[in-house]
């Protein structure tokens, strides 16, 4: 039984994006810390949808305001006390599920959020589609099956792998609504509407100097970067090992910028057209 007088204080934070943005490269640079423990995605958005439900169902006593904050907030405590248990209760437990910030937000959570030019991100999602062989509509059926015979054919023809223009606008659109969304979370939490803590990094950063952001984390979290342990191949960026430009690789590829190897001008106008407000956004052009 655990020593509730004894033990050491234990708190939750998420790392949050967009699929495919470096959610799970963010994690293993927390992992290098010997008090930190982000053991994999928990998904609970379901969840969180749930407790949505319920508290808007007509007639249901759960929907009243009081009942509703009581709710709430044994919700959020089951949330917490999951993590940490799942994590071991070290010092710090996380939650690295790619999701919004608004579809799991828990007041007071601490949010490292990481985003990702747009057009490198779908390039990267298209190749995990293909290892996975996920289900993503009849055009990308065809390209698994390029793939499954050749795993370089679309590194040798780089342009056919977004060749359907359906796919890209799908993925743009997507990823510009989530990002536009994730940017007024941030901006109501500047404005002192909500209460969100968060840092946000941008993947294209993380990568110029990642040992500079990672401590500058840690110290977000009120921890000693002085306690983790050094960069490895799993966390150096680029991933450290030529090795990753193997397309079946889980760790492909870990640069910024390689879409333009694979967009014909045709199909950047398509990303363009569905995500130029995020792609500002990300870029910190936007006004």
């Amino acid at each position: 039984m655990r020593n509730l007088f004894r033990s050491p204080p234990v708190d939750v934070f998420f790392i949050r994006g967009y699929a495919k943005s470096g959610t799970n490269w963010l994690c293993n640079l927390m992992n290098l810390h010997p008090q930190i423990a982000c053991t994999g995605e928990f998904h609970l958005r379901p969840l969180f949808d749930s407790v949505r439900a319920i508290q808007t169902a007509p007639w249901g006593i759960l929907s009243r305001e009081k009942q509703s904050a009581f709710l709430e907030d044994a919700f959020y405590q089951m949330v917490k006390q999951l993590i940490r248990d799942v994590g071991g209760n070290k010092r710090w437990c996380g939650d690295r599920t790619p999701c919004s910030l608004r579809s799991t937000f828990v007041p007071g959570v601490r949010q490292l959020y990481i985003t990702r030019d747009g057009r490198d991100a779908v390039v990267s999602w298209a190749y995990h589609t293909l290892n996975y062989n996920f289900n993503a509509g009849p055009r990308m059926q065809e390209n698994l099956q390029r793939f499954k015979a050749d795993p370089n054919y679309f590194e040798q023809h780089k342009q056919d792998l977004l060749a359907c223009e359906t796919v890209v606008r799908e993925f743009a659109s997507q990823w510009n609504a989530a990002i536009i969304d994730d940017f007024q979370m941030m901006q109501s939490a500047d404005r002192a509407e909500i209460d969100l803590p968060y840092y946000w990094i941008r993947y294209e950063d993380l990568l110029t100097d990642a040992r500079k952001y990672r401590n500058e984390i840690y110290q977000f979290l009120g921890l000693s970067a002085a306690k983790a342990s050094p960069l490895n191949a799993l966390t150096e960026p680029g991933f450290g090992s030529a090795d990753t430009n193997r397309p079946d690789n889980f760790y492909r590829r870990g640069r910024a910028g390689t879409w333009q190897e694979y967009f014909t001008a045709e199909q950047l106008a398509w990303f363009t057209e569905e995500a130029s407000e995020a792609l500002n956004l990300v870029s910190g052009k936007a006004s």
